[in-house]
């Protein structure tokens, strides 16, 4: 785990991936932890909002858990994780979790029901998608998927203080929907897909579009990554 206040270099990933005339809100130097090592797993928590009451939902697993596993261990809450794809349903089966680790063979979406899934083309790849257009002319197996709201009705749950979303392109069709049901987790983290899968589909205005809703919510980023796709916001 990792200390760091990163408000000078958000500002500037920001900048160069949303152009000059986009500004982040200004915002105290906040402290946030990283969890998850140096993994591409690894997410920043602001750790005051955390306790081992806290409701966590991660969707899109990947072979790294480290993330999951570092909040289990720091706070003693439990995980919901999430994740569709075959072989990540597989190495679960492989690499035993923590009892805390709650996971769910099952899809975060924008509908209820099933989507066809298209796995990732590389052998050792685990990155697939639910999204309509970038599954065109590829192999494909149904996986089951449901909305965040019914998603927290069926576990029960009433809020969200922790929502880690990195699921290769959903993730525009799933935060509008998100907002639509008036779902607000204190913290958001989220892997936007800008300028990757089929070339044009999601471009800057997208991400920009979604974060701006997010803002107007009440969202701050608090933490940019160095390529500007992941970002953290948290509500004032």
């Amino acid at each position: 785990m990792k200390e760091f206040g990163l408000r000078k270099r958000l500002e500037h990933a920001i900048r160069v991936r949303f152009g000059r005339a986009y500004r982040p809100p200004k915002i105290h130097e906040l402290g946030a932890t990283m969890f998850g090592g140096e993994g591409y797993g690894a997410w920043p928590c602001l750790t005051q909002r955390l306790n081992r009451e806290s409701i966590v939902y991660s969707f899109g697993i990947g072979f790294d858990t480290g993330f999951d596993r570092a909040l289990i261990e720091r706070f003693g809450l439990s995980i919901h994780a999430f994740d569709p794809t075959p072989r990540v349903v597989e190495w679960l089966q492989q690499h035993p979790q923590p009892a805390d680790f709650k996971f769910y063979p099952l899809g975060l979406a924008w509908m209820e029901g099933e989507l066809a899934f298209a796995a990732p083309t590389h052998e050792n790849a685990v990155s697939g998608t639910i999204v309509p257009d970038a599954v065109l002319n590829q192999d494909t197996v149904m996986v089951p998927v449901s909305r965040l709201s019914t998603i927290m009705s069926n576990l029960g749950h009433d809020r969200l203080d922790v929502l880690k979303i990195d699921i290769e392109g959903a993730e525009y069709a799933v935060l509008d929907d998100m907002l639509e049901s008036h779902i607000l987790p204190d913290q958001l983290l989220v892997e936007f897909h800008h300028g990757k899968r089929r070339k044009g589909k999601y471009p800057v205005s997208a991400t920009k579009k979604r974060v701006n809703a997010l803002m107007a919510k009440g969202y701050q980023v608090f933490w940019a990554s160095r390529s500007g796709r992941e970002l953290a916001l948290a509500l004032n």
